[in-house]
């Protein structure tokens, strides 16, 4: 997810004055049953449209659903179909967002403590294929228009169900880059972590050295089936770690985020290969905010960065926009905060 440079999300509001008593009262008075001491628990969901449009923006555009694409809200949850895709593009990360709302609330991050974001997801991903591989030629943005034409340095990749079309849960610090994502596929499902650059996000002091985009792991689900997604990001004065949980189950963990997977030792699916050291991020991660969406991850990283012309890709969009595409329902949005000694999983 991504796209050029945007305003700053965090609430310039008096969100951070306001934040204390808006977790005692939960969101809207929506507040969740009795919880254990240092521990909160806020409920974001929107019960019409119109409660929705007050409590999520589209910052980058309507994008699907303006092509044809549906959003519905109702006690159900909400749900967007764009079957298929309509909306590619061979530039940056434009053809990764398909939809994408990002919820107007700010949550921090307790110096020490937990964050975590919760939510049910149902996905639908028709069109997608098994082994799919994805085709390009080594070359700047729009240069390669067709496979019939000539290619001095082909690419390829095979790319997994959940790249071609993913219904999505992100945790995001607009100030950093950093991000943490669950794309839920049709019958899979892969968490990733990802430092986004400043050419993408419009945040200074991301270098394309601190910036890394990698799938951690990629892990069967049933299909049509509701699947609670969690991500935890934990901190203390030795710890900065994110966790993904999958039905409540522990799927995956990275310790010292901000340090790229490849350079931790750590073992991740191979997509894709860090191009620096990037760099822990403990002491600037203080808030997130919750953002869902529909999505593809087709492009080869580092995604265009004029810093590192030799890696750039050219894909044609009839290799991003084969007939997939996705529905995705979402609901029960949950904000978990924990104070006080970081906990395992």
């Amino acid at each position: 997810m991504a796209s050029t440079k945007r305003p700053r999300l965090v609430a310039a509001c008096g969100i951070t004055a306001l934040f204390t008593a808006f977790l005692a009262q939960a969101f809207d008075g929506r507040s969740a049953g009795a919880t254990p001491p240092g521990t909160t628990n806020v409920k974001y969901d929107a019960a019409d449209a119109a409660e929705y449009a007050q409590m999520w923006s589209n910052i980058y555009g309507p994008l699907e659903l303006d092509a044809g694409g549906t959003l519905s809200v109702d006690k159900h949850g909400t749900t967007v179909s764009a079957v298929p895709f309509h909306v590619g593009a061979d530039f940056s990360v434009f053809d990764h967002l398909k939809y994408i709302a990002v919820s107007n609330e700010s949550f921090d991050v307790p110096e020490t403590g937990s964050l975590e974001f919760s939510v049910d997801i149902t996905a639908s991903t028709p069109g997608t294929e098994e082994g799919r591989v994805v085709h390009g030629c080594y070359g700047p943005a729009f240069s390669y228009q067709s496979l019939s034409d000539p290619c001095a340095q082909p690419f390829s990749q095979t790319v997994l169900q959940g790249q071609q079309a993913g219904v999505v849960l992100n945790m995001v610090n607009f100030d950093t880059g950093q991000l943490f994502d669950w794309f839920v596929a049709g019958d899979s499902a892969f968490a990733l972590i990802e430092r986004l650059p400043s050419t993408v996000t419009g945040s200074p002091g991301t270098p394309l050295s601190l910036a890394y985009t990698q799938i951690i792991t990629n892990v069967p689900v049933t299909s049509g089936k509701k699947h609670n997604v969690a991500i935890r990001y934990t901190r203390g004065p030795n710890t900065s770690t994110v966790e993904y949980f999958l039905d409540g189950k522990l799927t995956a963990r990275v310790d010292n985020v901000g340090v790229p997977l490849d350079k931790q030792g750590v073992p991740f699916t191979g997509y894709a290969p860090s191009t620096g050291p990037g760099e822990p991020l403990r002491d600037r991660l203080d808030s997130f905010v919750i953002g869902h969406g529909l999505f593809s991850l087709l492009d080869a990283f580092p995604y265009q960065h004029p810093d590192a012309p030799e890696l750039s890709v050219s894909i044609p969009v009839s290799e991003r926009l084969f007939g997939q595409g996705a529905t995705g329902t979402w609901d029960k949005f949950v904000v978990t905060t924990k104070t006080g000694v970081p906990r395992g999983p």
